[in-house]
C-alpha cells in the first residue's frame, strides 16, 4: 500500500539537482505539471506574437497601399491646382484683353457722340425719297441705342477676385462676355454706318452762314421796298460790300447757275433729305451746273443783280420745296 503512493508521488513530480563544485549536492522536487505548463506559455507567447507581427505586417502593408493611393492622389491634385494656376493666368490675361477692349470701345463711342453732337435730336433728316422726320428719328434711335453699348453694361471681371474654385464659372462669364464683345463689335459696326450717314447728313445740311453782313430783311411778311405792299419774303437779306464772298451753306450739286429775273444772278444748290439752297442778287458765279461743291465752298461774289436796293445776298433756305426760316437752319446740327 505504501509503495503504490510512494510510485504515484513519484510520477506526479521529479528531482531537480544541482551539482556545484563544493561537495554539497542540492536536490529540487518539482511538480510534473510545472515544465507543462512553461512549455504551454512559451508557445502562447510564441503564437501571439506572430500573430502580432503578421498583424503589423498587414497594417504597415495596408498603411503603405493607402500612401501610395493618397500619394498619387496628391500628385493629381497637385497637378489639377497648377493647372488651375495656368488656366488662372490665361484668364486675367483674358480679362485685361477684355477690359481694354471695352475700354477702347466705350472711349470710340464717347469720341463718335460728340463728333456728331447725339445729345440732340434730329428732327428734319430724310432722303427724298422717304418722309424726313421719320427716317430721322429712326437714325436717331439707332444712335442712341448703339451708344448703350458702354463698358457699366457688361459685367467686368477682376483678376484679384478669382480663386480656383471659381474657375468652372469665371470661364462661363468669360463666354458669355466674349459673345457680348462680338454683338458689341457688330452693333458698333452698325453704329459706324449710321454715324456715316448722320455726317453725311450734317454735311449736306444747308446750316453754314453763307456770308458775313448784317441782316437787312428777315424772313416773312415785310414791307415790298419797291411797292410799298405787303409780300411774303421767303428767305432773308445779307447785306454787306460789293464782292463779298459767298459759300456754301451746305454740301450738294448745283442745278441752277444764271440771270433769272428779279433773282438776278442766282445759285440754286440741291443738297439731298429734302433741302435745297438759293444764293440771289450775285455779282459773279464761281460755279456751274453739275458741279458737286463742299460746304463752305466759295461760290459767288455778293452783287446787286436783278430786283434789289444795294449790294446783298437773298438767301433761301426749301425743304421739299416749301421755304422755311434759314435762321431755324443755320448753325442747327439737329
Amino acid at each position: 500500500m505504501n509503495s503504490k503512493n510512494t510510485r504515484s508521488k513519484k510520477s506526479k513530480s521529479f528531482s531537480l539537482l544541482i551539482v556545484p563544485q563544493s561537495n554539497d549536492v542540492k536536490q529540487f522536487n518539482v511538480a510534473s505539471w510545472i515544465p507543462k505548463l512553461l512549455i504551454l506559455l512559451i508557445i502562447i507567447t510564441i503564437s501571439s506574437s506572430s500573430y502580432f507581427i503578421w498583424d503589423l505586417y498587414t497594417s504597415f502593408s495596408d498603411l503603405q497601399d493607402d500612401y501610395i493611393v493618397k500619394s498619387k492622389r496628391l500628385d493629381t491634385l497637385t497637378n489639377i491646382t497648377t493647372n488651375q494656376k495656368e488656366e488662372i493666368k490665361v484668364l486675367e490675361a483674358t480679362i485685361s484683353e477684355f477690359n481694354d477692349e471695352l475700354e477702347s470701345i466705350s472711349e470710340l463711342q464717347q469720341t463718335v457722340k460728340s463728333l456728331v453732337g447725339l445729345d440732340g435730336q434730329p428732327k428734319e433728316e430724310s432722303k427724298e425719297s422717304n418722309d424726313s422726320s421719320t427716317e430721322s428719328k429712326n437714325t436717331d434711335a439707332k444712335l442712341k441705342s448703339s451708344t448703350s453699348i458702354t463698358r457699366g453694361t457688361i459685367p467686368i471681371l477682376r483678376k484679384d477676385s478669382l480663386k480656383l474654385e471659381d474657375i468652372p464659372s469665371t470661364q462661363i462669364q468669360i463666354n458669355s462676355i466674349s459673345q457680348m464683345l462680338e454683338k458689341s463689335q457688330t452693333d458698333l459696326n452698325v453704329l459706324i454706318e449710321d454715324v456715316e450717314q448722320r455726317l453725311d447728313y450734317l454735311e449736306a445740311k444747308p446750316n453754314l452762314e453763307p456770308t458775313k453782313g448784317s441782316i437787312t430783311s428777315p424772313f416773312g411778311y415785310r414791307k415790298d421796298p419797291f411797292t410799298g405792299g405787303t409780300d411774303f419774303h421767303s428767305g432773308i437779306d445779307i447785306a454787306n460790300w460789293y464782292g463779298t464772298k459767298v459759300k456754301a451753306a451746305g454740301s450738294g450739286v448745283v442745278t441752277f447757275a444764271g440771270y433769272n429775273g428779279s433773282y438776278g444772278y442766282v445759285i440754286v444748290v440741291k443738297h439731298g433729305y429734302g433741302y435745297e439752297s438759293i444764293y440771289a442778287h450775285n455779282r459773279k458765279l464761281l460755279v456751274k451746273v453739275g458741279d458737286r461743291i463742299k460746304k463752305g465752298q466759295v461760290i459767288s461774289e455778293m452783287g446787286s443783280t436783278g430786283r434789289s436796293t444795294g449790294p446783298h445776298l437773298h438767301f433761301e433756305v426749301r425743304y421739299h420745296g416749301d421755304p422755311v426760316n434759314p435762321l431755324t437752319v443755320l448753325n442747327n446740327d439737329d
